[in-house]
């Protein structure tokens, strides 16, 4: 990417203490986020996904959670261990995040043009009361919610689930970040409303040129939204690559199937045209992943290289610029 980089990620590794010891959630993840571009991060539940985004936001738990060790750069400043005063002064202003579920996310008791001029005071103390009420409006004009001024008044039971989050872009973007990460922004929203939030971010995009990073377990959101991806596996990325080339020549037998596992159907029909296709078994615990490839049980291209000593496979590069697998038996391009 020749674009301005904003945000990079170095061998991130996070780990949780439970009862039962100590669990790497995140381990050794690399990516970099650009100026007007979206990194899509994939992968199954219990991926990581989650925990890299609130790790970036400096939102993990601690304890039973901590960056154990790697590097976040935002602008080339460290966001690890950084006083919390400062990193108050990031979260919400320059990077900014919208969680999955906006009803529990927004406080009930409280108005949607309350909730949005608490983050622009926290933010913009400059700004008079008068001026942020006025800013309130015109963040819900911008992520085009009808009627502005009347839904300012109102709490969050009385929006529709896409409305509320509209609200929660118009939170995120009430300072103008230059980070916008999304976790799951369409679930629970009919097709109808996911295609207009997602379009909505897309539009807002273009327009205050910040970099997304979009966190979905949908990869058809991804092929539509995303300019690269990173894919993920039990706290690692096991392939990463410009959106075209990753959906052109998938290299990770995960990555195919997840892409098999997309229903596929006839446009003429409307019918799907074949029986819809899994990833067999279960993701490994983290507590007792297998000796080599954490993969090797669900694979149907394991080799004893894969169950080997020789460690989890690291990112090395495929056919084609900026495409990398961790495979001890990737697949051949097409």
């Amino acid at each position: 990417m020749n674009t301005e980089k904003i945000l990079e990620v170095k061998d991130l590794v996070v780990e949780f203490r439970t009862e039962r010891g100590v669990v790497k959630a995140v381990n050794g993840v690399n990516f970099e986020v650009h100026k007007g571009k979206t990194l899509g991060i994939v992968g199954e539940s219990g991926s990581g996904k989650s925990v890299s985004a609130l790790a970036i936001m400096g939102l993990i738990p601690n304890p039973p959670g901590r960056v154990a060790s790697g590097q976040i750069l935002y602008r080339g400043k460290s966001l690890v261990n950084i006083d919390p005063s400062e990193m108050r002064k990031i979260r919400g202003n320059k990077i900014a995040m919208i969680f999955q579920e906006p009803m529990t996310s927004l406080n009930p008791v409280f108005t949607i043009g309350n909730q949005i001029e608490e983050v622009i005071e926290l933010h913009q103390p400059h700004l008079s009361a008068s001026e942020r009420a006025a800013k309130a409006v015109d963040m819900l004009r911008l992520v085009g919610i009808p009627s502005p001024e009347k839904r300012v008044k109102e709490y969050p039971h009385q929006l529709s689930g896409g409305m509320r989050q509209r609200v929660m872009i118009a939170i995120a973007l009430s300072c103008e970040p230059d980070i916008l990460i999304a976790d799951e922004p369409t679930t629970a929203l009919d097709v109808t409303i996911q295609a207009q939030i997602l379009e909505l971010m897309n539009k807002l995009q273009k327009e205050l040129g910040m970099g997304i990073i979009l966190i979905t377990h949908d990869l058809g959101v991804v092929a539509e939204t995303c300019d690269h991806v990173a894919v993920m596996y039990c706290g690692q990325i096991v392939e990463s690559a410009d959106v075209e080339t990753l959906f052109n020549h998938p290299s990770h037998p995960y990555t195919k199937g997840l892409m098999d596992s997309i229903p596929d159907f006839d446009s003429t029909s409307g019918h799907k045209k074949e029986r819809l296709q899994t990833i067999e078994g279960m993701v490994p615990s983290l507590f007792n992943l297998p000796t080599g490839c954490n993969f090797q049980d669900r694979c149907s291209k394991v080799t004893e290289a894969c169950r080997g000593m020789n460690g989890d496979p690291t990112l090395k590069p495929a056919k084609g610029d900026d495409h990398f697998v961790a495979c001890f038996n990737p697949l051949e391009n097409i």
